[in-house]
C-alpha cells in the first residue's frame, strides 16, 4: 500500500493531495476526532512530575504507534496478491521535548528495526522540536485514579494481561516467593477489565497487606472505531509502559511472563508465517525492546521473560503448586476479544484458546475450568469450516510431529530457531538443546490429552454423533490420519542409520544448478535441463539470488519476490503465474525421480512464502553451465 503519513502531537498537516494523512494528537481537547488519552491508575501525580521527558516522548510515540495500528487496515483473510495489503508503511511526523536523542541515529534505527521486525510493516519517523513541552511531563492529560501517594517499593514489575502466564507469574512471585509486586495492566475492553479487577482482587486476599501494587492502564481513542485488531504494535506500548512504571520506582527490569512454546511461536502450518505468528515475546523482540530502552535510558535496561524454558501446562502447573488453582478460569486468553465479549467466554477456536485448553488438560485440571466456558468445545464442538478447521487439525498435528521428532529433524525442520540463539542468555549448543527439549515436551504432552480423549471417547466418535468438523472426528478422518501419527512415538532413526537402510541415489547437497543464457535453459547434475516458461522464471528469481549473494546476505534473509512483481516481469497475470510455478516444480520432481531415483521436495528449488512471495532457495548453489556439463562440480 501507499505510504501513511501519522501527523500527532497538533503539528499541521501539509495537504499535498498525494498522501494518506492520519491525524493523531494526545493532548487534544475534547472531542476532537482522533485523540490519544493515556490513563494511568493508582499513580501519584507527585511520582509523574518526577518522570523524564525522556519516557514522556517514549509513552506518546508507543501510544501514536499502537493508535495508527488500529487505524489502518491491513489485508484480509485472504491474503490476495501474496499478502501485499498485509505489510503497511507508516511515517510518523512526532514532537518531542528530547529532541537531542530522539535525533541520534542509533536510537532513530533501532526504533525503526524494533517496530519492523515485531510487525513486518515499515516506518520512518521525522521527530521535531515540541513546541510547548510541559514540565511535568504526562500530567495534563492523565487521569490518576484515586492519586494513591505511597511508599511502595516493588521487587518486581510484572506485565499482567489477566491470562493463564502472566497471572501464574504474578502467584509465583507474590504467593510462592513472598515478594513485593507491581501489576502493570493495559486495559482493553470493559471485559478484560473486569478480569484483571477480579484476579487482583483474588490475590490481593491471598498476600500480605501492600505487597501487591496494580498500575492498570487505558488507552482512548475518542469516538472513532479502530478498523484493525491484529495490534502487533501493541505489546511495544506494553512493554513501554512497564518500562514507566519501573523506572517511577527506580528499577531495571520488566517481566513478560509467557510460555517458551507460544513465545518462539513456530508456525503450525505454511500458511501461518509472518506476522500472523506473532512475534510479542519472542526473544528477539524483547531483546529489542532492551536494546531501545537501554539506549534511551543510557544505563542497562532488561525486558525478560522468566516463563522460556516451560510449557504451557508447565505454567498451569505453577498455578495450582500455589494454591491457586480455583482461580485458573477466572484468567482470560482468547484472542478474539470482542467475540469474547459479546458472549462472556473463550471462542475456543482461536491458537490461544487451544493452547490454554490442551494446557490445563495437559497439568490434569481439568476440573477447575468447565468445557462450557468455551464457545466451541476442545473435541466434540463443531468448528466453522475454513481457518478454523485448518488451525485445530494444524495445531495437533504439529504436536504431535514434535512429540516424535529427533534433534535433527527438528532443527532440519525449523531452521528459524537458530535466529533465537544470539538472543538468548547461555551457549548456543546448550539454548539448541533445551529448545528442542522445549518443543518435545509441549508435543509429548499434546500426544498424552488427544491419546486419553479418543480411548476415553472411542465409543462415542464410532457412532458418528458428532459434528464432522469437532476435533475428534477430524482425527479419525483419512485426510488427517491422526491415529497413524500417535502410534508413532518412537524418535526418528539417525540420519547415519537411515541413509544405511536407503540404497537409493541422493542428490548432493546444496543442491547445484546453472542457467545458460545461450540455450535458454537451467541445467541441473544429472543431465536434467528446463526450457521455456520454467527457465524464464528461475531466470527472474536469479536477479534477487545474486544480489542477496553479492550483498553478503544470511541465507534465511534472502529476499522474496513478490507474486504480481514476479507476473508484470513476466508478463502473465497471477493465476497464470501460480499455474507455470505449479507445472515447473512438478517438471522438476519427475525428472529428478527419472534421472536419479530421488524425491525431490516441493522447495528444494522454488520457495514461496504466503505473502511475500518467491525465491530460489537460498541453500542452491549456482555455478557455470560449463561446470555442469564436465561434471567437474
Amino acid at each position: 500500500m501507499a505510504e501513511r503519513l501519522v501527523v500527532c502531537g497538533g503539528l499541521p498537516a501539509a495537504a499535498t493531495g498525494k498522501e494518506d494523512v492520519l491525524e493523531l494528537d494526545a493532548t487534544a481537547s475534547e472531542g476532537a476526532a482522533s485523540r490519544v488519552n493515556l490513563k494511568l491508575g493508582d499513580l501519584s501525580v507527585r511520582m509523574v512530575e518526577d518522570l523524564p521527558h525522556v519516557l514522556t516522548d517514549l509513552i506518546e510515540v508507543a501510544a501514536y504507534v499502537y493508535c495508527a495500528d488500529q487505524f489502518t487496515r491491513r489485508g484480509g483473510e485472504t491474503m490476495s496478491d501474496m499478502g501485499r495489503d498485509w505489510f503497511r508503511r507508516f511515517r510518523f511526523r512526532i514532537p518531542v521535548r528530547r529532541i537531542d536523542l530522539w535525533q541520534r541515529a542509533d536510537i532513530r534505527e533501532t526504533l525503526i528495526e524494533t517496530l519492523a521486525s515485531l510487525s513486518d510493516d515499515h516506518f520512518d519517523f521525522d521527530f521535531v522540536p515540541h513546541p510547548e513541552p510541559q514540565p511535568t511531563g504526562l500530567q495534563p492529560y492523565l487521569d490518576f485514579g484515586d492519586s494513591v501517594e505511597s511508599g511502595f517499593i516493588p521487587d518486581d514489575v510484572i506485565l499482567f494481561s489477566g491470562g493463564l502466564d502472566s497471572f501464574a507469574g504474578a502467584v509465583e512471585s507474590l504467593v510462592g516467593r513472598g515478594r513485593q509486586v507491581a501489576l502493570v495492566s493495559h486495559r482493553a475492553s470493559p471485559m478484560i477489565i473486569s478480569k484483571q479487577s477480579g484476579l487482583v482482587a483474588a490475590l490481593r486476599e491471598r498476600t500480605k497487606p501492600k505487597q501487591l501494587f496494580h498500575v492498570p492502564v487505558s488507552i482512548n481513542k475518542g469516538h472513532e472505531e479502530a478498523v484493525e485488531f491484529t495490534q502487533r504494535t501493541r505489546s511495544f506500548l506494553f512493554a513501554t509502559l512497564g518500562l514507566v512504571i519501573a523506572r517511577l520506582f527506580r528499577k531495571n527490569t520488566v517481566q513478560f511472563y509467557e510460555n517458551g512454546v507460544v513465545s518462539v511461536n513456530l508456525p503450525v502450518a505454511g500458511h501461518v508465517l509472518g506476522t500472523r505468528a506473532t512475534r510479542t515475546t519472542h526473544p528477539k523482540t524483547l531483546a529489542d525492546f532492551s536494546r531501545l530502552f537501554s539506549l534511551i535510558l543510557d544505563e542497562p535496561i532488561t525486558v525478560e521473560n522468566p516463563y522460556f524454558w516451560r510449557t504451557k501446562a508447565e505454567v498451569v502447573g505453577v498455578v495450582a503448586e500455589h494454591g491457586c488453582a480455583d482461580l485458573i478460569a477466572d484468567t482470560f486468553s482468547c484472542t478474539r476479544v470482542r467475540e469474547a465479549t459479546r458472549r462472556k467466554r473463550h471462542c475456543g477456536a482461536c491458537s490461544q484458546c487451544l493452547d490454554r485448553r490442551f494446557g490445563i488438560l495437559g497439568a490434569k485440571l481439568g476440573e477447575y475450568e468447565p468445557s462450557d466456558a468455551y464457545v466451541v468445545d476442545l473435541f466434540r464442538g463443531e468448528r466453522k469450516p475454513g481457518p478454523d478447521v485448518v488451525m485445530a487439525e494444524s495445531y495437533v498435528l504439529h504436536a504431535l510431529k514434535l512429540s516424535s521428532m529427533s534433534e535433527q529433524a527438528f532443527f532440519s525442520t525449523f531452521g528459524q530457531i537458530f535466529r533465537i540463539l544470539p538472543h538468548l542468555p547461555g551457549t548456543p549448543e546448550e539454548n539448541a538443546r533445551k529448545l528442542y527439549e522445549l518443543h518435545r515436551r509441549h508435543g509429548q504432552i499434546v500426544q498424552e490429552v488427544v491419546s486419553q480423549e479418543l480411548r476415553h471417547h472411542a465409543t462415542l466418535v464410532q457412532s458418528l454423533s458428532l459434528p464432522d468438523t469437532s476435533l475428534l472426528m477430524l482425527m479419525q478422518s483419512a485426510s488427517v490420519r491422526l491415529p497413524e501419527l500417535l502410534d508413532q512415538t518412537e524418535t526418528e532413526a539417525p540420519a547415519s542409520e537411515q541413509a544405511a537402510r536407503d540404497s537409493r541415489p541422493t542428490v548432493a547437497r546444496p543442491l547445484v544448478f546453472a542457467i545458460d543464457e545461450e540455450r535458454k535453459r537451467v541445467l541441473f547434475r544429472g543431465s536434467i535441463e528446463v526450457k521455456g516458461a520454467g527457465f524464464e522464471i528461475v531466470r527472474e528469481l536469479a536477479r534477487e539470488f545474486e544480489e542477496d549473494i553479492n550483498a553478503g546476505r544470511p541465507k534465511e534473509e534472502f529476499r522474496f519476490v513478490l507474486a504480481d512483481t514476479l507476473s508484470k516481469r513476466l508478463k502473465i497475470d497471477g493465476q497464470g503465474l501460480r499455474q507455470r510455478i505449479t507445472r515447473l516444480r512438478r517438471d522438476l520432481e519427475r525428472k529428478f525421480l527419472e534421472a536419479l531415483d530421488v524425491q525431490l521436495d516441493t522447495n528444494d528449488v522454488i520457495e514461496n512464502d504466503p505473502w511475500r512471495g518467491y525465491r530460489l532457495n537460498p541453500y542452491l548453489l549456482r555455478v557455470h553451465p560449463a561446470q555442469i556439463r564436465d561434471g567437474s562440480v
